[in-house]
């Protein structure tokens, strides 16, 4: 509901009540006195209706009583017109209605009905000015199904503007849900846009570094040992560890620039695996590179290939027999690119690779199903294998 309508709701009933009694008066030429008495007090209870409906029905109902015991003027003199503010009424109070128990206002509203048949019918002038000589010389029977007539449709008259009421409440409730559906829908995706957001990161940090310090690990524990009786050694490894930092601070100064619009360090590709497997052979494990054919990828195609490769190479070096080495070989058709890198468990050993923090291998899948493609792990005795086919 607009925010003008919701603002012109509290006035409603007092307009509809005034237009009714205005309308009412100039088309039966009515003035203020005792004959307009119960038209004035069912206006009045109309316009009341929404804002205390309990107090406006009960006052309604006094009214009528008071019209039955013959303080207010019969239906004779007051006429029939006074009656149409009836479904006016109990539209009103419906909406107005704050009350847990729902059943109050339909049994008012035939209660109403059945007290204005008994004022109809207790008014012999006006029940035979109506229905003339065909209750003048009735039986009880047929009076009966007559009251039963008028009782029946002023039951239905009340009823649907009660009706009405409840279709109008239920339809804002509706459109209230509707509303905060969609409020809980957006809060959702946005609390899962930042969850992928997050995984990307951590996913990322997890690729760069998880390579780099396995790298400078490596050489800063063979340094301990050569820097005396090697020292040219000495040198090569700490040029290593240096490239190898350089390389994770600016992949992370790369992740860290993703949230801006520009990115001002290019993401590693394809292009990039040879110094990759260079600093894992200067680190003691041979690898072989067979990636002819990855030329044209896109930027995320080259994104993914390169870290499906270095954490499946960073995992062979951590975990596996460095001496034995990896052999990486990709195979491109034209509707698929299948890459493959083969390493040997340590230890003789014949259980894949821990994951450590989770994201090693599960990581590499998420990034091969993001891609179309799919990654699977296969041991078969010493010989660990990762496979991944992308579009």
């Amino acid at each position: 509901m607009s925010t003008s309508i919701q603002a012109f709701r509290p006035a409603a009933a007092p307009l509809a009540a005034a237009a009714m009694l205005m309308a009412l008066m100039i088309l039966e030429e009515r003035g203020f006195n005792a004959a307009s008495a119960v038209l004035f007090a069912l206006t009045a209870a109309v316009a009341a209706a929404e804002l205390v409906p309990v107090p406006a029905v009960i006052f309604a109902f006094a009214a009528l009583g008071l019209q039955a015991f013959g303080v207010f003027p019969p239906v004779m003199l007051s006429g029939a017109s006074p009656y149409v503010a009836l479904p006016a009424l109990f539209f009103f109070a419906a909406l107005g209605w704050r009350e847990p128990q729902r059943w109050p206002l339909p049994i008012a509203a035939v209660g109403v009905s059945g007290l204005v048949t008994v004022n109809w019918f207790a008014d012999t002038t006006w029940i035979n000015y109506i229905f003339g000589k065909q209750l003048a010389e009735a039986g009880v029977l047929r009076i009966a199904v007559y009251a039963f007539l008028v009782f029946a449709s002023l039951t239905a008259l009340t009823l649907a503007g009660w009706a009405a009421a409840a279709s109008v409440r239920q339809a804002s409730v509706n459109r209230q849900a509707k509303e905060q559906a969609e409020s809980r829908l957006e809060s959702t995706a946005g609390a899962l846009v930042i969850e992928q957001e997050r995984n990307r990161i951590a996913r990322e940090l997890h690729d760069v570094l998880a390579h780099s310090l396995a790298v400078i690990t490596a050489q800063a524990e063979g340094i301990r040992y050569v820097c005396k009786t090697e020292p040219d050694s000495v040198e090569e490894a700490a040029g290593i560890i240096a490239s190898s930092a350089r390389s994770a601070l600016q992949e992370t100064r790369r992740l860290v620039q993703s949230f801006g619009s520009e990115l001002h360090v290019p993401a590693p590709g394809a292009a990039d695996l040879p110094a990759l497997a260079e600093r894992l052979r200067s680190s003691g494990m041979p690898v072989v590179l067979r990636t002819a054919g990855l030329e044209g990828l896109s930027p995320v195609e080259d994104l993914t290939v390169y870290r499906i490769i270095q954490e499946s190479l960073t995992n062979a070096f951590k975990h596996g027999d460095r001496a034995a080495g990896a052999t990486v070989t990709a195979n491109r058709s034209d509707s698929t690119l299948r890459l493959s890198i083969r390493s040997t468990l340590a230890d003789g050993g014949t259980d894949a690779p821990p994951s450590g923090t989770g994201r090693g291998i599960p990581g590499m899948r998420e990034r091969a199903t993001a891609a179309g493609g799919q990654l699977t792990t296969v041991t078969n005795g010493q010989l660990f294998e990762v496979e991944a086919i992308l579009p």
